[in-house]
């Protein structure tokens, strides 16, 4: 027989197949297996699976729980913050295993979770002896230091000075645990005044600020979030301040956030120059930043969607800006913000986001600026919009609006040949060709007209080409009333110097020639004037319109009766 033995090769265990061994326990639980053991699997499955109401629920119908089923159902209900029913769990479990260090220790973090700092305090020594390593027991020690500090109180064994030499002694580790489970208790209430304490106690320690930072960034947030803007705003201040008597410095990205924070609330709570002041603050880090890490590249000054950080600090201070009716200040900042925004164009996430904001945000300044009457940077934003959606119709009509407005009439043409190709056989669009003429006379207000007519014959019934027709005439009238009044003028200078001279020294002939002029003049004002009086139907218009043409055939016979 040989001597040799044979051996199984060695093969690492596959991944647990959560979800088929829950269908598995599922199918014998169905089947009437009243095995506890069975119904404990199952809730394990289920935990593993994140489906904790369906483990809770399993756990809660085994009938004589033992310690395990009572710590798993207070872990359980501890993660779905139900605090009351984890502390009754872990007690129990505490009771039937007196030894049970998990227990204990998950009883103390739901207690301080709850908000019992004294409590906890108490409880820490009853648990001190159940640690299995030394290192857990330090751990508790400094912990219940922090505590009877929150408390106003001192170790009953007066070892004040031990307890603060213990907090000024942690190891990198340690404190790194410490911070990890205050911030991770979710509770600010309880978490913030131990992370003070901390902060107090060791204040060179970056690690102790930046967990103190990031728990009042947060509730800060939520304050924030929930409109409370004095309270935010009073919080984080209290930070900034303590921050900076401490001389610890932060990450520029942290400093950057506070910054820009205590700016909106105080935007929100209308004290814009204190807004302005922070948020130039935030900017100036930021450059700071920007021009250390310049050629290192530093993915942290871009969001998840791909917005710069630079814009969001530019966007707040022309908001600022703009509140405080300095719209100059607010349009440098916009041109910034939206100069940021098209060179990340690339990288936006998704790939539409960025442009559709640039677009968004342009169009309302456009609106903005023209309401204030600031034309040229109206047509700005104008042009930038149309430069990111170049077939946006709407945007094109409105560029043409406002070349149009301010006379710019070569570039209003290329709009409107542009707009045509975009929107053929638009009937609004053959009328803005008729914008862009220039009126001079009567002779081309009659032309305009006749065109007028052709498209409302073109498309009959069409209410926008009659209404943009309404419009279009009701800015003829004041040109064809100044017409009139010119006409009027000449026959009353003419007349003032017939007034001055003998009647042997009028030129006769050449009066009687400018009045006749005059009188052709008139007839043709008052021939485009009915012309225009058969397209409206407003009685103001209307009424304009008799009155000019009643005022043309009184001076049509005061010209006759000096023409003859």
């Amino acid at each position: 027989m040989s001597d040799s033995t044979e051996t199984l090769l060695a093969q690492p265990l596959e991944a647990t197949d959560w979800n088929r061994a829950a269908q598995v326990l599922e199918q014998a639980v169905k089947a009437g297996y009243q095995d506890s053991n069975a119904a404990y699997l199952l809730a394990m499955c289920y935990k593993h699976l994140g489906r904790n109401a369906d483990a809770r629920h399993v756990l809660s119908k085994i009938a004589q729980p033992d310690a395990n089923v009572h710590l798993q159902r207070g872990i359980l209900a501890f993660a779905e913050r139900d605090f009351a029913a984890a502390v009754e769990d872990f007690s129990r479990s505490l009771e039937q295993e007196p030894r049970s260090y998990p227990a204990a220790y998950n009883l103390l973090l739901t207690r301080l979770s709850l908000g019992e700092r004294e409590a906890c305090a108490e409880l820490i020594p009853k648990i001190v002896g159940l640690c299995p390593a030394p290192e857990e027991k330090r751990f508790l020690e400094i912990l219940r230091t922090l505590l009877d500090g929150i408390a106003g109180e001192s170790s009953p064994d007066g070892n004040g000075q031990d307890q603060h030499y213990l907090v000024g002694t942690l190891t990198a580790a340690e404190e790194a645990r410490l911070v990890d489970l205050l911030g991770g208790l979710g509770q600010f209430d309880v978490a913030y005044p131990l992370l003070a304490r901390l902060v107090a106690q060791r204040p060179h320690s970056v690690v102790a600020h930046a967990a103190y930072f990031g728990a009042a960034l947060v509730e800060g947030k939520h304050l924030m979030d929930r409109f409370q803007w004095e309270e935010a705003y009073s919080l984080l201040a209290g930070v900034a301040r303590k921050i900076e008597g401490a001389g610890n410095k932060l990450e520029a990205t942290s400093l950057i956030c506070l910054n820009n924070m205590l700016g909106v609330c105080s935007s929100l709570m209308q004290d814009f120059e204190r807004a302005a002041w922070y948020f130039r603050s935030a900017q100036d880090v930021f450059v700071k930043d920007v021009q250390a890490a310049a050629g290192l590249g530093n993915p942290r000054h871009v969001n998840e969607r791909g917005v710069y950080m630079g814009a969001m600090i530019e966007q707040n201070l022309a908001l600022t800006a703009e509140w405080q009716g300095r719209f100059d200040r607010a349009e440098q900042h916009w041109n910034r913000y939206f100069d940021y925004l098209e060179h990340y164009f690339p990288i936006s996430r998704p790939p539409e986001f960025l442009p559709r904001l640039a677009f968004e945000g342009l169009s309302r300044l456009a609106d903005v600026f023209t309401r204030k009457e600031k034309w040229t940077s109206a047509l700005g934003f104008l042009q930038r919009a149309h430069r990111i959606r170049p077939s946006d119709s709407d945007t094109l009509e409105r560029l043409f609006h406002m070349y149009t407005q301010l006379k710019k009439t070569d570039e209003a043409r290329r709009a409107l040949k542009r707009l045509r190709e975009i929107r053929p056989n638009d009937p609004q669009v053959e009328l803005f060709e008729l914008d862009v003429r220039d009126l001079r006379n009567p002779e081309d207000v009659e032309r305009m007209l006749g065109d007028m007519r052709r498209v409302l014959q073109r498309f009959p019934g069409d209410m926008r080409v009659e209404e943009r027709t309404t419009s279009m005439i009701n800015n003829v009238i004041p040109t064809l009333e100044r017409q009139g009044e010119q006409y009027t003028t000449q026959i009353n200078k003419v007349i003032d110097q017939m007034r001055r001279l003998p009647s042997y020294q009028i030129n006769w002939p050449v009066v009687r020639n400018v009045m006749r002029d005059l009188e052709e003049k008139f007839f043709q004002l008052r021939r485009v004037a009915q012309k225009c009086l058969s397209l409206v139907s407003a009685d103001d218009l209307r009424r304009d319109l008799n009155s000019l043409i009643h005022h043309c055939d009184r001076k049509i016979d005061q010209c006759h009766s000096l023409g003859e």
